[in-house]
């Protein structure tokens, strides 16, 4: 999968999930939770060499009839039982290769087979399942209803990370691999796709049969099946088929999503230095997919949401070639080698998030190469000071898709990154070539992957591999820079002020390049951190116009530095890196004078420059809450290309005046911009400016035709942004069946803002709306749902929560729900804290007074005695010698 991957869930969906579930906790948690348990490998008796699988589908019953034939290898002499994952699956017999009836019983998600007597380690067995089922996991039905009609009729599969069982027996583990076969039986006029190569197609005038063979052994949850009424486009990558398979009349977005695949294809072998590893590779889009993308052997699917219009193509060809990329990665790193447990993960999800970037770099260059993995670094930043930390290897949780976060993808992707800048381009390759050569085929863990580097390079990264994938967290970077004119040097002072907790390194070891802009042009320095306090010196021609400090962001950090306003303009002037002119318009931002906005402001107009620096720029002056921050923006409205517009408009949300709406309602007026992600970003920040035009004109464009509805979602958003009462029937109507599926998450995610500021009946209207939700029928509503309730922290959510997580099939609702529940039960706990504290406060200042009166009551019976009975004072000697105390 890749980015709790934008397969788990795609990654717009996830920063919504991640961004509501921190909101709702405090500080950071946990990774696990209660019940979670220490999770290893399992132990392997048998095995399995090849699995055949013949599925008869039963569209409109929604129902398969399945025979598996299970050819295996016992690992040791005198094996008399065998034991396969199998899931509600109603089986019918079970029989060796000649027919014969051998005795089974079902329990516990288990298939137990009795062999009968004791078997021999040096025989193969055949064990042969009839079955039926209606599965609720692993292979699914879309077919129209009421609400979408013009659904298309399709059966495809999901079989990470362990559903395969809901519809077929099998041994369900990463590591054990086999060769397959699949033979789908569908109605006439569909085709259907699988892994491998296509061996024959039988096509009558009610049904068809689409045999597939994988000849290269990989893991089950591989497996897959897509059927339905399709387009196809044929395509090439050296030898290699390369073909896109969609809906009907989609192939024009077929090409335009997915047609860089050969590309990258031809990037990858080349780069990886192992060719290709399969008969083909296919990409089908389908409709609700429950992913963004999975990575199935030579046959990936893809949610048909990144399928996409020609005006659409310039603000989304990005998202489209990054999970296009990820996937395909996936061919090498998860597909070919494949994590022997899911606590390795990382050596799946990690390594195609950071091929996803190297393309990147491929296509785009460094410079683009360093921002899209500064992207994903913030990701993971978001996660792990909002909700929780982990090591990348973890063996405790509930079950396996609980790991696949943003540690998983974007933190592996960082530690990559590093790896490689270690070692340098010619090593890292070397080791990557060295790993995948040397384990093709095979299951890995870490440990597999630092050896290989370290054969081929002779370098040892057991330290590496302690703070970075054993421990989690980052270093955080405290620096300050002074110039001795007598000496020409520079000094750069760099602390680590990291607190260590169990899972973060005390102290970091890294290098780091410092460099410096001088007149006689640009000098850069690698140092080697490993203390927390150094003082570095260098030597220079003059004093430098700006000190840059991980100029290129290689080091995965947090870094405070403020060398100061020249220093910053003459960065984000002349930083010969992208990143380090973005980290200029950031530092400007946060001194706000009007010199800094000036700054700012002209390298907005700066055609020259690309296009995501100017759109960090926007953000900058956005963050300035400046009139003259407004107004250079408004000026940059019209900016090209639509990435700098969308910056434009978000950032004019920051300004809560009628001047930034009447600019942000331009975007929105008559059709509206070309660009519907500029629309969508005018009608998401129009509602924060919380004017009162702005109600009215976000009503307007709800339900305008765009790709994915993104412009009815984002004023959706909007809607509650504005905090106005009047948002919440309309938001509640559009959770209704029959709406665009992402604009119900939207209407959802958004309620979940608004409810708070909400008086009753109708904040309880929305929280028993949110807990029905619960139980809708689409995945995305339904965790959108769970991340509403815990930022409306109503301890009556707990409960419904509770019984969510509880009956859930699906393991990412099981989680989400667990942590709502968590985080409005300590809610609770909070609430019922400031009551006693309160309560006992209030038993002090009773006490207190009760103290002031008595003391009043004292000082008039004092003032009342005679001068020469209160002389003696506190210190005044009492007759007989003896001091009297002052009452």
């Amino acid at each position: 999968m890749p980015g709790t991957d934008r397969e788990l869930f795609d990654l717009e969906a996830l920063r919504c999930a991640g961004a509501a579930l921190g909101a709702g906790l405090a500080d950071r948690r946990p990774f696990a939770l209660p019940g979670d348990q220490s999770v290893w490998g399992r132990d392997r008796p048998i095995d399995v060499q090849h699995l055949r699988v013949e599925l008869d589908l039963d569209v409109r019953a929604r129902r398969v009839r399945g025979l598996a034939t299970i050819t295996f290898r016992p690992r040791n002499d005198g094996l008399r039982e065998a034991v396969f994952d199998a899931v509600e699956l109603d089986v019918e017999a079970v029989t060796d290769e000649r027919g014969r009836a051998l005795p089974f019983s079902l329990a516990d998600r288990t298939l137990r087979v009795d062999l009968g007597r004791a078997r021999s380690s040096r025989r193969a067995i055949t064990a042969v399942v009839r079955y039926s089922c209606r599965p609720r996991r692993g292979l699914y039905f879309n077919r129209p209803d009421a609400g979408y009609p013009d659904r298309p009729q399709q059966v495809w599969t999901q079989g990470q990370a362990e559903d395969s069982p809901y519809y077929f027996p099998c041994f369900d583990f990463p590591g054990a691999k086999q060769t397959t076969e699949l033979i789908a039986t569908v109605p006439a006029g569909w085709f259907a796709l699988s892994n491998g190569r296509l061996a024959a197609v039988r096509k009558g005038a009610r049904r068809s049969t689409y045999h597939w063979v994988q000849d290269r052994p990989h893991p089950a949850y591989l497996v897959t099946l897509a059927a339905g009424e399709m387009d196809s486009v044929e395509d090439d990558a050296d030898g290699v088929p390369v073909q896109y398979y969609g809906p009907k009349g989609s192939a024009a977005g077929l090409r335009r999503a997915f047609g860089r695949t050969p590309e990258m294809i031809r990037f990858f072998s080349d780069k990886i230095g192992v060719p290709y590893p399969w008969a083909k590779y296919a990409t089908v889009a389908v409709a609700d997919f429950i992913f963004g993308g999975m990575e199935n052997t030579s046959a990936t699917t893809m949610t048909d949401t990144l399928l996409h219009d020609e005006r659409a193509h310039p603000d989304f060809q990005e998202n489209a070639d990054s999970i296009t990329a990820h996937e395909l990665a996936h061919q090498w790193f998860g597909d070919l080698l494949t994590c022997r447990e899911w606590a390795h993960g990382w050596l799946n999800e990690s390594f195609a998030t950071y091929f996803d970037a190297l393309f990147v770099e491929h296509q785009r260059g460094w410079d683009a190469f360093r921002y899209d993995l500064s992207q994903k670094a913030q990701v993971y930043f978001e996660e792990d000071s909002k909700q929780y930390r982990r090591p990348l290897v973890q063996h405790v949780y509930r079950e396996p898709i609980d790991i696949f976060d943003r540690h998983l993808y974007e933190r592996g992707a960082q530690v990559l990154d590093m790896i490689r800048y270690q070692l340098g381009d010619e090593l890292w390759w070397k080791a990557i070539h060295r790993y995948v050569a040397q384990h093709a085929g095979s299951d890995v863990i870490t440990a597999d992957f630092q050896r290989a580097i370290e054969e081929a390079t002779g370098r040892n990264l057991d330290w590496f591999f302690d703070q970075w994938v054993w421990k989690g967290g980052h270093p955080e970077f405290k620096a300050t820079y002074s110039w001795d004119a007598e000496h020409r040097a520079a000094t750069v002072k760099l602390s680590q002020t990291q607190t260590p907790d169990e899972h973060l390194t005390s102290i970091y070891r890294t290098p780091l390049e410092i460099g410096f802009m001088t007149a006689r042009g640009w000098r850069e320095f690698r140092v080697e951190v490993s203390e927390r306090e150094h003082a570095f010196v260098f030597p220079l021609d003059g004093e430098p116009r700006f000190v840059a400090i991980d100029p290129a962001n290689r080091v995965l950090k947090s870094l405070s530095f403020e060398p100061g306003e020249r220093q910053l303009r003459a960065r984000l002037s002349d930083d010969p890196q992208a990143m380090g002119r973005i980290e200029a318009a950031k530092g400007l931002a946060k001194l706000g004078s009007p010199a800094a906005i000036d700054a700012l402001h002209d390298a907005l107009q700066r055609d020259a420059e690309l296009s995501f620096v100017r759109a960090e720029i926007a953000a900058a002056l956005g963050s300035t809450r400046a009139e003259a921050a407004r107004d250079a923006l408004i000026g940059a409205a019209a900016a090209e290309p639509s990435r700098v517009r969308r910056a434009v408009a978000t950032a004019l949300g920051s300004f809560p005046d009628a001047k930034a709406a009447r600019a942000l309602q331009r975007y929105l007026a008559g059709g509206g911009d070309r660009s519907y992600y500029v629309q969508a970003a005018a009608a998401g920040a129009l509602g924060k400016t919380l004017q009162p035009s702005a109600f009215a004109a976000l009503r307007r464009v709800l339900d305008r035709p765009a790709h994915n509805d993104v412009i009815t979602s984002a004023a959706l958003g909007g809607l509650a942004a504005l905090r106005d009462a009047r948002s919440a029937p309309i938001l509640l109507d559009y959770t209704a069946w029959g709406r665009h599926q992402n604009a119900r998450r939207a209407a959802v995610d958004a309620l979940g803002r608004l409810a708070p500021l909400l008086e009753e009946p109708e904040r309880t209207r929305v929280r028993e709306r949110l807990e029905q939700l619960l139980d809708d029928r689409w995945l995305r509503v339904q965790l959108g749902a769970a991340s509403a309730l815990a930022e409306l922290k109503d301890i009556r959510s707990a409960g419904p929560l509770g019984a969510a997580a509880g009956r859930a099939l699906d393991g990412r609702l099981r989680r989400q729900a667990r942590i709502a529940a968590r985080a409005i039960a300590e809610g609770a706990d909070r609430g019922e804290d400031v009551k006693r504290l309160q309560d006992e406060m209030e038993k002090l200042r009773q006490a207190h007074q009760q103290l002031k009166d008595r003391f009043a009551t004292l000082e008039a019976r004092l003032g009342a005695r005679p001068a020469a009975a209160a002389s003696g004072g506190p210190t005044g000697a009492a007759p007989g010698g003896r001091r009297r105390a002052r009452q």
